[in-house]
């Protein structure tokens, strides 16, 4: 039974990641979208946010899939087109503006979405240095 209790750890822990991450990427698309001119709602950034990740995950599996099947670079790059040309729609359509404030939204938000990341990472890294670094510490290197 002690496998099953790592096993709903690992869900809890990919449910809860999955969570801050559609949390991140919405405020950054939030802010971004802000700082081009465009009103919307939070709880609108996060259900268009959602609908925009869930096609995006599902496009990239299939892409995935089938070029771990066949080993086509090609199938990876037009997949990657084909889920950034969905997601500029989803959010031209949803959020009600042109192609170009669309475009110029979503890299504004990976910039911020990349930073937002970094400072985590960095946080993260110092937390985990603190936490875990004395326990290493009363290691000694053997000769």
């Amino acid at each position: 039974m002690a496998g099953f209790g790592l096993l709903t750890l690992g869900i809890v822990g990919i449910i809860v990641a999955f969570i801050v991450i559609w949390i991140i990427s919405s405020l950054s698309v939030y802010i971004a979208a802000r700082i081009i001119g465009v009103q919307v709602p939070f709880l609108r950034t996060l259900f268009v946010t959602l609908i925009a990740d869930i096609i995006s995950f599902i496009i990239n599996i299939v892409t995935v899939s089938y070029f771990l099947s066949t080993f086509n670079f090609a199938v990876l790059i037009i997949g990657l087109i084909i889920s950034f040309v969905i997601t500029l729609a989803i959010y031209k359509y949803l959020f009600d503006i042109d192609w170009i404030k669309t475009f110029i939204m979503l890299i504004i938000a990976g910039v911020i979405y990349f930073g937002i990341m970094v400072i985590l990472g960095l946080i993260l890294t110092a937390l985990g240095f603190l936490v875990f670094g004395g326990i290493f510490s009363s290691l000694q290197a053997v000769h």
